[in-house]
């Protein structure tokens, strides 16, 4: 591998409006995508039938397993651990007064503990598809991350922030990586390594657990 070729990584995140897309996008493989899901229906088979529980309160973000999973919005965790339908989930109160919720992880981020202070862009966890069973259960359904908004006593649709949010950083992170190749083209190396510093987190890809 070339020193100017980037190694897969995990752009930093993207900061617009004063909140962050809650996955973290690759520049090697980045798996992301999110249709619109708010108020689906959910349906379970109770006695050897189908019944209608329920809509879904919330929108699920396919990506690859293990990818990082960020606080949309600075606030405080307000709930970790397990739940039987969320699987291993973290709640941010968010400065907004909102309560972010993030469902299915594989695993918590060292340090996010209730009352842990987070801002835009801190790694809550990992992307995985934990849960409907016990503590520990995973692999019911293709790893993905849903996301949901609480105002008030009501959830509401995060589609519309998620989009633009997403755009956001599709649009930085494709200039980012334009001028890194920029860079690379020219030979100017510690250049290219300053730039590579500041625009990748300093965390793995993705291992598929």
């Amino acid at each position: 591998m070339s020193a100017l070729t980037p190694k897969p990584a995990y752009y930093r995140p993207v900061v617009a409006d004063g909140k962050v897309f809650p996955v973290a996008r690759s520049n090697y493989l980045s798996l992301i995508e999110f249709p619109n899901s708010w108020h689906a229906p959910r349906l379970r088979l109770v006695n050897g039938k189908w019944l209608l529980i329920g809509v879904h309160e919330g929108i699920d973000i396919s990506a690859e397993r293990g990818s990082p999973i960020l606080s949309m919005e600075p606030g405080v965790v307000e709930n970790v651990g397990w739940t039987f339908y969320s699987g291993t989930r973290v709640g941010v109160r968010g400065v907004d007064g909102r309560y972010y919720f993030y469902a299915h992880l594989s695993s918590v981020q060292q340090g996010i503990v209730v009352g842990a202070h987070v801002s835009a862009g801190t790694v809550l966890g990992l992307v995985g598809n934990t849960g409907y069973g016990p503590p520990g259960h995973r692999d019911e359904f293709p790893p993905h991350l849903h996301f949901g908004i609480e105002v008030g006593a009501h959830w509401v649709n995060p589609y519309s922030t998620l989009v633009s949010l997403y755009a956001a950083t599709v649009g930085s992170t494709d200039q980012w990586q334009t001028e890194l190749d920029r860079l690379a083209s020219t030979g100017r190396s510690s250049a290219w390594r300053a730039m590579a510093q500041r625009i990748y987190m300093s965390l793995s890809p993705a291992s598929g657990e």
